[in-house]
């Protein structure tokens, strides 16, 4: 019985942070904030972060409800949420329900608490990464940059192989010379989709590092924080770019 409870209590034992300290929001004497901590917990040395099985998932999803949250208090705090508070308490199921019906019917929803119901909604999903609001917020700043400057001249999508490349083998931690590479010899493709599968980060890192390689070297587009300064490249100098990740749920 001793033995079995050993491995039981050894199973359990803490693996991300192992000494109890170091912790996300944890007592520190410098105050971390939760998406900086995050960071740097997915850049650590020995990879266990980002290797785990939920921790980058549960990371984001916890991410998005601060986000969902920030942005109701920001709704909350308005003037006007005295009034729309009344109003919204008299939303129902049966006014959900005929609202339902005018949108299948593609019908303008004839219920103000349900349409300012929808407006609230709409408001604090825009500010939550991932989501449809957010979206369609980037396609309106899409339609904004073509009236200042003029429709695209140039559509494409890029999707680089996150499995063949050993590019994305050598974020995910394989020691492999680049220099003197052999395609022909090396990881099977069983083992190069396993440690891309196992490691969700490198291949993000992995993405972002093929998709600025093409801005800067073939569009001369060099993108730092915030900031983007563009040189001449194969098209000669670019005005202004849009790039938007796809999501894949």
């Amino acid at each position: 019985m001793k033995r079995r409870r050993t491995d039981q209590i050894s199973s359990k034992r803490p693996f991300l942070f192992p000494y109890g300290e170091g912790g996300l929001e944890g007592a520190q004497l410098t105050l971390v904030e939760f998406s900086e901590h995050i960071k740097w917990t997915l850049h650590y040395h020995d990879r266990r972060f980002h290797t785990h099985e939920t921790y980058p998932f549960v990371a984001f999803g916890i991410q998005q409800c601060r986000q969902a949250l920030f942005s109701a208090q920001l709704q909350m705090q308005r003037c006007t949420f005295e009034h729309d508070a009344q109003l919204l308490s008299t939303v129902t199921v049966e006014k959900l329900q005929q609202a339902q019906h005018e949108e299948e019917a593609q019908k303008p929803i004839s219920d103000p608490s349900v349409r300012l119901l929808r407006q609230h909604i709409y408001a604090t999903s825009g500010r939550v990464m991932g989501s449809d609001k957010s979206r369609s917020q980037l396609r309106s700043q899409i339609w904004s940059t073509c009236i200042m400057l003029n429709p695209p001249m140039l559509w494409i999508t890029i999707n680089p192989c996150d499995l063949h490349d050993p590019i994305a083998q050598v974020f995910a931690g394989e020691q492999i010379d680049l220099d003197n590479f052999q395609s022909m010899l090396g990881l099977s493709k069983e083992i190069r989709a396993e440690h891309v599968a196992a490691d969700p980060y490198a291949a993000a890192k992995f993405f972002h590092f093929t998709i600025h390689t093409v801005l800067e070297t073939l569009f001369g587009v060099n993108v730092s924080g915030q900031r983007a300064v563009t040189t001449i490249g194969i098209f000669r100098q670019v005005s202004a770019y849009f790039g938007i990740v796809e999501s894949q749920a």
